[in-house]
C-alpha cells in the first residue's frame, strides 16, 4: 500500500503521482469519464499502473501539442481512480476514469517514460451556509433544469440526479462536467475556482447566456 497523507476531506498519496495529460478534456471531482488513450507516453503510463489506479487527469493549455511537457499543462487538475481499460483494435486505450479531488501540481519527479509530480490538495472556501449561496445554488439549479427541458441532447435523467445534490460544490462540478456547450476554457476556470460562491456565480453566467442563445434559436425557428 502506498504511503499516504491523512487530510480533512482525502488520502493523497505522498509519493509522485502519474500524470495524465488529456486534450480538450476537462475531468472534475465525482465525474466519470471515458478517455480514449493514444500517445505512447500515455499507454506506458496506463500499462504501469500496479494495484494503484491513482492518475492526475490534466488538460493541456494547447491540444495540438503532441509530447506535452509540464509547461504544456495547466496548473490544476483532478486527481482520479482508473476503473477499467479496455484495449482497441487500433492498439490505442479506452479507460474509464472516475475523479476525486481538485488537486495543484507540485513538483515533476520524472519526465520520461511518462510523467509523474507530486500534487497537493485544493481547499474549498465559500461553502459556509448563507441566504446567498442558497439563492445562488437554487438559480444554477433552475437554469440548469430549463437548459435540460429544451435541449435535444441532455438526459431528463441529468435534471434527477441535479436535484438530489445538496452539496453546492458538487452541484456546480456535475452540472459543469454535464453541459456540452461549456469549452475547455471555461470548464478549466471552473475546475481552478477554489471558492464554492465564485464558482457558482461563474457557473451562473454560462447558464443564463445559454438560456439566451436558446430562446434567441427558437424565436428564428418559429
Amino acid at each position: 500500500m502506498p504511503e499516504v497523507i491523512e487530510n480533512k476531506k482525502e488520502r493523497v498519496p505522498a509519493r509522485a503521482i502519474p500524470i495524465l495529460p488529456v486534450r480538450d478534456t476537462v475531468l472534475f471531482p465525482h465525474a466519470v469519464l471515458p478517455l480514449t488513450v493514444g500517445r505512447e507516453s500515455s499507454i506506458l503510463l496506463i500499462q504501469a499502473l500496479g494495484e494503484d489506479k491513482t492518475v492526475v487527469v490534466v488538460a493541456q493549455r494547447d491540444a495540438q501539442v503532441d509530447n506535452p511537457q509540464p509547461s504544456d499543462l495547466h496548473h490544476i487538475g483532478t486527481l482520479a481512480t482508473i476503473h477499467k481499460v479496455v484495449k482497441m483494435p487500433n492498439q490505442s486505450l479506452f479507460v474509464f476514469t472516475e475523479g476525486t479531488e481538485r488537486v495543484a501540481l507540485g513538483e515533476f519527479n520524472q519526465l520520461t517514460p511518462y510523467m509523474t509530480a507530486t500534487v497537493a490538495l485544493m481547499d474549498e472556501s465559500g461553502s459556509d451556509p448563507s441566504p446567498e449561496l442558497e439563492a445562488l445554488q437554487r438559480n444554477v439549479l433552475l437554469q440548469f433544469q430549463e437548459i435540460v427541458k429544451v435541449s435535444p441532447t441532455l438526459s431528463d435523467e441529468l435534471q434527477t440526479i441535479a436535484l438530489n445534490i445538496d452539496d453546492a460544490g458538487r452541484l456546480v462540478d456535475f452540472i459543469a462536467s454535464s453541459l456540452p456547450f461549456l469549452s475547455t476554457t471555461d470548464k478549466q476556470e471552473l475546475l481552478e475556482t477554489p471558492d464554492i460562491a465564485a464558482r457558482l456565480h461563474r457557473l451562473h453566467k454560462h447558464l443564463v447566456k445559454e438560456s439566451e442563445v436558446q430562446q434567441l434559436r427558437s424565436k428564428i425557428q418559429t
